[in-house]
């Protein structure tokens, strides 16, 4: 910011990368127009007209940023002063929306003229947007993934376990839903075992399940036999 002026000044927008344009626009876009050097503005508004260039949602802030600050130039009190600054500046980076937007916020005015007999006769540079990365960007694209960390075997032991409870449950669950009287217990146990997926299910652990499913409500027994605790 100039410490003269009091208007923020944003340098190396033109033939930036995308990533860079972003950073460098993050804040500006919200401020007056009265608080930026107009050399910055005139870049902004070269930016918009290549809005296609960069990613929607700055397009969007652009195309708003341009027709908010061609609204506050029609208020603006020393917008001949403000664009006389111009006059200074090569004719060829004050892009065709600004002189436009000049000329409606002043028709007739002088400084409408000033402005017109200062880029007369040059064409607008069109503002380029770089194909190649920022240095952030290389940098964020060159970090390697995180390498997820193994499950320990507590953890992939605990995994399988749940894994078989919950099918012993099901399994259960859908022989007993055909029999209002229940199974033994030793028909349940061993028909589990038969069934499962796993060469290695015990007794024990069908017993375990059942006696939680019990514990829990879903079951309940009586005389050896397991039935839905309807």
């Amino acid at each position: 910011m100039s410490e003269q002026i009091k208007r923020v000044s944003v340098e190396g927008l033109r033939g930036a990368d995308v990533a860079t344009i972003q950073v460098l626009t993050q804040d500006v876009l919200g401020l007056p127009v009265n608080q930026i050097n107009p050399e910055t503005v005139c870049a902004l508004f070269a930016l918009a007209e290549v809005s296609d260039q960069v990613p929607e949602q700055l397009a969007a802030d652009l195309s708003a940023f341009v027709g908010r600050a061609g609204r506050e130039m029609g208020d603006m009190a020393d917008l001949e002063a403000y664009v006389s600054l111009l006059l200074d500046v090569d004719a060829a980076a004050v892009p065709e929306t600004f002189r436009s937007a000049v000329a409606t916020a002043a028709p007739d005015s002088e400084v409408s003229s000033k402005l017109h007999k200062h880029v007369d006769g040059t064409a607008a540079d069109p503002f380029e947007v770089s194909e190649s990365a920022s240095v952030a960007a290389e940098a964020a694209a060159s970090r390697t993934k995180a390498v997820k960390p193994k499950k320990s075997a507590a953890a992939v032991k605990k995994q399988n376990d749940t894994e078989r409870r919950e099918w012993i449950g099901d399994f259960v669950m859908s022989r007993l839903q055909n029999y209002e009287t229940g199974l033994k217990e030793s028909l349940l146990v061993g028909a589990a075992r038969h069934k499962a997926p796993w060469d290695d299910i015990t007794d024990r652990e069908v017993r375990s399940v059942l006696r939680a499913m019990g514990r829990d409500g879903k079951l309940r027994t009586t005389v050896g036999r397991w039935l839905i605790n309807r």
